[in-house]
C-alpha cells in the first residue's frame, strides 16, 4: 500500500490489479508517498503490503478518516487467469533488490501446483480471495472512498488524483502477463458454471463500480 500524509490520501493495494505499477508510479512522480509505513505526530504505524481497508483502519485508528482512500479491482476472470500464470511464471514479483527473495515453503508450493496443474483443475481448488473483502468493514459497509476498475485504471487513477488537486498521468503498466485472451480459459460450459457460481458475489460486486457514486 501507498501512503501520504501530506497529501492525505492511502492507496489500497490489491492484488492482480496493478498494483506493482501503481506503487512505483506514485514512489517515483509524489516525494510525500510512503510505502507500507508512515510516522504521525511521532508515532510509526507500519502494514504489510496488501492489507484490506478495514486492516488499515484498525492500524490507523482515528487517523483512517483523514485519508481519502482508492484501490481498484479487476472482472473475477481477469483476476483468476492473471493469479495462475503468475504464479506458472515462477511468480516473478516476489524480488527484491536485484536478487530472488528466499520464498517461503507456501509460496514454493504455489508454484509449483499451478506449473503442474491443469488450468481448470487450479481455479476450481484456488483459494480465490474476494474483491469485496479489500473494501468493507465487519457490516459489510463500504469504507473506501474510490473505488475504481482494472480496466479503466489509467482514467480513474487519474481522476482520483485530481480531486485532490494532484496533476498524475502516463501511468504505465509494468508486470503485464503473457498469456492467451482471457475469456478463451472459460469456453467450457461445465467449467464456467462452476467459477461462476463461485465468484458470484465478486461478479455482482464488480458490475456495481461503474454505477457509484
Amino acid at each position: 500500500m501507498i501512503i501520504s500524509l501530506e497529501n492525505r490520501y492511502i492507496y489500497i493495494a490489491v492484488p492482480k490489479t496493478g498494483t506493482t505499477s501503481v506503487q512505483k508510479f506514485l514512489l517515483a512522480n509524489d516525494k510525500t508517498a510512503c510505502k507500507n509505513a508512515i510516522t504521525i505526530d511521532g508515532k510509526k504505524y507500519r502494514f504489510k503490503e496488501h492489507m484490506t481497508a478495514l486492516e488499515i483502519k484498525e492500524v490507523l485508528g482515528e487517523h483512517y478518516p483523514k485519508f481519502k482512500t482508492i484501490g481498484f479491482i479487476r472482472h473475477p476472470y481477469g483476476r483468476i487467469v492473471s493469479s495462475y500464470n503468475f504464479y506458472r511464471q515462477g511468480a516473478k514479483g516476489w524480488a527484491w533488490k536485484g536478487r530472488e527473495k528466499q520464498r517461503p515453503l507456501t509460496q514454493k508450493i504455489k508454484i509449483l501446483f499451478a506449473r503442474y496443474c491443469p488450468f481448470y483443475l487450479w481455479s476450481v481448488l484456488y483459494p480465490y480471495k474476494s474483491n469485496i473483502e479489500y473494501f468493507v468493514n465487519e457490516k459489510n459497509e463500504t469504507i473506501v472512498d474510490k473505488i475504481g476498475l482494472f480496466e479503466n485504471l489509467k482514467v480513474d487513477f487519474s481522476e482520483f488524483f485530481r480531486n485532490l488537486d494532484i496533476e498524475i498521468d502516463k501511468l504505465p503498466h509494468t508486470n503485464r502477463s503473457n498469456h492467451k485472451e482471457e475469456a478463451s480459459y472459460f469456453n467450457n460450459r461445465m467449467f464456467r458454471w462452476l467459477i461462476n457460481i463461485k465468484i458470484a458475489k465478486d461478479y455482482r460486486f464488480y458490475h456495481l463500480i461503474p454505477n457509484q457514486k
